[in-house]
Formats: structure tokens, sequence, C-alpha cells
């Protein structure tokens, strides 16, 4: 896969995190520590697909696993107080969501497509 990413530094730095996930340990006493294929690849079709949607750059985000190996990527808003949460399960069976805490609002949403993400990144980081 080859993937223009000059431009979006924030982009460059939440895929090393993502591969870095990929280079952890198989598990640890808390559970899994790599991503399952599915939530590796599902998250990364999402992030380059929102990332040509974008208007602006592509915002950087910190990348963990959960115990089962499902990916949580996070962003961190202007106020501290605020955060954006993608989180992709292990499994395709479980819906891919995104949990938001901005301006006092919180909530969760399904993400049914890469312009679901668009939008709350668009929320979250304003041009």
């Amino acid at each position: 896969m080859v993937v223009a990413v000059g431009r979006s530094p924030g982009l460059t730095l939440t895929l090393k995190c993502l591969v870095e996930l990929l280079e952890a340990d198989d598990e640890d006493e808390y559970g899994i520590l790599k991503p399952t294929d599915y939530a590796f690849k599902t998250v990364m079709n999402l992030i380059l697909e929102a990332n040509s949607l974008l208007l602006t750059d592509f915002p950087k985000a910190s990348a963990s696993t959960d115990h089962q190996g499902g990916i949580r990527l996070a962003w961190t808003g202007s106020s501290s107080d605020d955060e954006l949460c993608l989180f992709c399960p292990a499994v395709a069976t479980a819906p891919v969501d995104i949990y938001y805490l901005l301006n006092g609002e919180e909530g969760i949403e399904d993400v049914i497509s890469p312009v679901t993400l668009v939008k709350w990144l668009n929320r979250f980081h304003p041009a």
C-alpha cells in the first residue's frame, strides 16, 4: 500500500502509532496487545479515506489497543476537557464507534462510513 502523507504530519504520526501497535508483544497479563487484522485494516481504511475527504490536515491521534485486540484512536482538543475517540472492535460483529466530549456535550455515534469520522474531525478541529 502506498500512501502520500508528506503534506499531513498528523496523518504520518497517526500511521506510525498504528504500525507500532503491530510491533507490540502478542499479549500481557491484561490481554491482547496487538490489534486484530480486522481492527487494523478497518482503522487504516477509515483514516486514509477520511484524510482524502478532509479539507484540513489530518489531526494527530494516539493509538492503543483494548484487551481483545480492538483499536482506539484518541484526539485531544483545544480545551483539555475535549476528547474524540474512534473505537474499532476486534471483530466485525460489533460496531465501530466515535465517542466524543466536546464543549460539555458527550455521546456515541456509530461510524457507518469515513464521512462520519470526517464530520467529527471537522467539528473537533475546525479549519
